[in-house]
């Protein structure tokens, strides 16, 4: 899938800030009560991996608990790459596929020697302008390529909220790799790293709609990361709280 190949191949140059910020979410989910937590987790629902997930128990018998997804930013551009809105990105992309065709359907008109001559019928035959010097063309033909790249991309943080991926959606940065808390994605609460190694929340995430079956896939699947057979084992008993993870 498209989300695990970049994700696998982002994680093989991790930096050592990149590592600091995955240790210091794990923490930042323990205090939270998560007593379920790894690293490099797909998400269900989704075709993506996410930094940190952590799960954090009902405390009631036959009653799920909620589910935490971190992904850590050590860089604006870092940050960029993934923060693209889904909405705004398919919109644009709607947009320019519209003046392609509106383009293609003038040079098919004024440019008859393009024509590749497939059918008998010039409204049914395939036209190639590939070559073609025409610069409003190749401006909208590239401009279209990146957009198709950027949906498919670089829209993870939008994506995992509406998917319902998790419960709780959290931004972990590095000081000044936001602008401002306007650029925090919808329904994404934020971590900024601090001096003295540790984390201070700069905005709650919302509680986001997950259902029974992802939030149970999403624990399986953290149980995998972390080493043990969730079907052979039960999860430890926290004993201070007196309740299961």
């Amino acid at each position: 899938m498209v989300g695990d190949n970049l994700d696998s191949q982002r994680a093989k140059g991790e930096s050592r800030r990149h590592r600091e910020l995955k240790r210091l979410s794990m923490e930042w989910l323990r205090l939270q009560g998560c007593r379920a937590a790894a690293t490099e987790v797909r998400l269900p629902l989704s075709p993506y991996r996410v930094d940190v997930a952590g799960y954090r128990a009902s405390g009631r018998m036959g009653v799920l608990g909620e589910t935490f997804a971190l992904e850590c930013k050590q860089s604006r551009a870092d940050f960029l790459r993934d923060a693209s809105v889904e909405g705004e990105a398919r919109s644009e992309l709607e947009g320019v596929a519209e003046e392609v065709e509106r383009l293609r359907g003038l040079l098919r008109v004024h440019l008859p020697e393009c024509r590749q001559g497939l059918s008998l019928f010039r409204e049914y035959d395939a036209y190639d302008f590939g070559d073609l010097r025409h610069e409003r063309w190749r401006r909208l033909v590239s401009r279209l390529a990146l957009l198709e790249r950027k949906l498919a991309d670089g829209v993870k943080f939008s994506r995992i909220a509406r998917y319902g991926a998790a419960n709780f959606c959290y931004l972990v940065v590095e000081e000044g790799v936001l602008k401002n808390l306007g650029e925090v994605p919808v329904g994404w609460g934020c971590l900024v790293r601090e001096e003295g190694s540790s984390l201070r929340l700069e905005r709650e995430a919302e509680r986001l709609v997950s259902e029974e079956a992802a939030r149970l896939t999403f624990l399986e699947r953290v149980a995998a990361r972390k080493g043990w057979n969730p079907s052979l084992q039960t999860l430890p008993v926290d004993r201070d709280r007196g309740r299961s993870c």
